[in-house]
């Protein structure tokens, strides 16, 4: 082919041609699955925030991104087989191809299965959600995306930390239901028991009102015996991961209103948790 060849009007015509339809793969590729996305959305959320099909927000919002994540690589995936089509490579033995290539590499990246099984039986276990606070093995912190393979946990100091979901034993969720409040009084043991108590209910009635206490806080009782004091629990439940702030508030009122009645809190033995 000489290159006067590349020069007529039907090269430029067939050219064109195959551009064009390029170009259309391409964006009817991104348009369409731009397009399921918001269908998966409207799908787990009705509007403003109300999630369907009886979802927490947190697991829809879950769901919703990975279903995304597949549809958009599923559909580049498929533009990729049809460009390539469209420039005569067989796209059957490439796929057949890949198919083989694939099981070679599972054969050898058994740890990158186990991270996707597992990933998948933790979202399909709801074990945590995007916004849940979770602790595995040495890392804490808030999920801030889970997937089948991964997941990124946000801990207190902003540091990220990516945990390949195959690693993960066990898992403490901080955010599912109410957590508990308990702090224990020392109160010496020459002390008034009665004016005690009574101070401790007063010590409840002021934080009760919280907007962090979700029942409580109550009295239960003497838990401990020792040498010079008695030990007194006070227990609330409290929204999830506010029961640090319900503990504090207990103690500063209890501190106040013994100094007010001059009751002594023993200084050897400091108030535990």
């Amino acid at each position: 082919m000489g290159l006067t060849d590349f020069v007529t009007p039907d090269f430029w015509f067939h050219a064109a041609g195959k551009i064009a339809r390029v170009l259309f793969i391409l964006i009817a590729a991104v348009l369409v699955q731009r397009l399921l996305g918001a269908v998966v959305e409207r799908f787990f959320f009705v509007g403003g925030g109300i999630t369907a099909l009886h979802f927490e927000e947190k697991r829809a919002k879950t769901l919703t991104e990975l279903l995304k994540t597949f549809i958009r690589y599923f559909f580049y995936f498929i533009a990729l087989v049809l460009v390539l089509s469209e420039f005569q490579v067989d796209t059957t033995s490439l796929i057949a191809g890949a198919g083989v290539v694939g099981l070679a590499l599972g054969v050898g990246a058994q740890s990158l299965i186990k991270d996707f099984i597992t990933g998948f039986f933790i979202i399909l276990e709801d074990q945590y959600a995007m916004g849940d606070y979770i602790v595995s093995g040495d890392q804490a912190g808030t999920v801030e995306e889970i997937g089948f393979r991964v997941t990124k946990l946000r801990d207190a100091k902003g540091i990220l930390h990516i945990i390949p979901n195959g690693s993960i034993v066990k898992v403490s969720n901080h955010t599912r239901g109410p957590m508990q409040a308990a702090v224990d009084i020392p109160v010496p043991q020459e002390a008034d028991i009665d004016q005690v108590l009574a101070l401790l209910e007063q010590a409840c009635s002021e934080v009760k009102n919280m907007l962090e206490v979700v029942e409580g806080p109550k009295i239960v009782g003497i838990v401990e015996f020792r040498a010079t004091e008695v030990v007194i629990r006070i227990i609330a439940k409290t929204v999830p991961l506010e029961q640090a702030k319900v503990e504090t508030a207990l103690r500063y009122k209890v501190k106040r209103l013994f100094a007010e009645a001059r009751i002594p809190i023993p200084a050897t033995v400091p108030m535990r948790m």
